[in-house]
């Protein structure tokens, strides 16, 4: 029960335990600051909660839309960083990086990725987005598969590569062709932002 008192009149209201509960968390705060392991931060501010998970530059299978042959590719070290709210879909943002973060200063560069856009924001087209449970833990790990392993079509394909400014497929289906082992950090191109900008602790 919730009581006001206005003057000398005293009000009963009835109240959810859910409310009460969402009220209070909304004036909770937590941040681990930069973490040693792959989840590099965890932060919590009432109902909002962001993840930042490191996944270290490594070969992957890349399907592009019309293709049934994934490209063997190196990808260079990537972060990416998932925001829920409540029970709204989750928003997204990943960016390529030339070593593992040791600061929230690091330098941020474009994920050499189609459908990814210059924001960091991802386009998800038709592919189902992690739900339920999952988005209540730090481990990334379900969103990751369902972003490299979902067909990369021709949305936000530029600005990427310095080599192939124009299309990044091209640059991917180039270190294929080269058998390349590790993806060249000379063609990653900045994305003029900070991880503590886009977190929002710097302007």
């Amino acid at each position: 029960m919730l009581r006001k008192r206005e003057g000398d009149m005293l009000t009963e209201y009835a109240v959810e335990p859910a409310q009460v509960a969402v009220a209070l968390a909304a004036k909770v705060t937590f941040d681990t600051g930069l973490l040693s392991g792959d989840t590099l931060l965890i932060r919590t501010e009432g109902v909002k909660k962001t993840v930042v998970e490191y996944r270290k530059g490594q070969k992957t299978g890349i399907y592009l839309e019309g293709s049934e042959t994934a490209l063997r590719i190196p990808l260079p070290p990537l972060l990416m960083i998932r925001t829920t709210s409540e029970d709204r879909n989750p928003n997204y943002a990943v960016y390529a990086v030339k070593r593992k973060p040791k600061s929230l200063d690091v330098t941020l560069f474009q994920a050499p990725l189609p459908n990814v856009f210059n924001s960091g924001s991802i386009c998800w087209g038709t592919v189902q987005r992690v739900s339920g449970t999952a988005l209540s833990g730090a481990s990334l790990a379900e969103d990751w598969a369902m972003l490299l392993g979902s067909p990369f079509g021709d949305h936000a394909v530029s600005g990427k590569s310095a080599s192939f400014p124009q299309d990044i497929r091209k640059k991917l289906i180039e270190l294929e062709q080269k058998d390349s082992r590790r993806y060249p950090t000379s063609d990653l191109i900045p994305a003029n932002k900070t991880l503590a900008q886009v977190l929002g602790d710097k302007s």
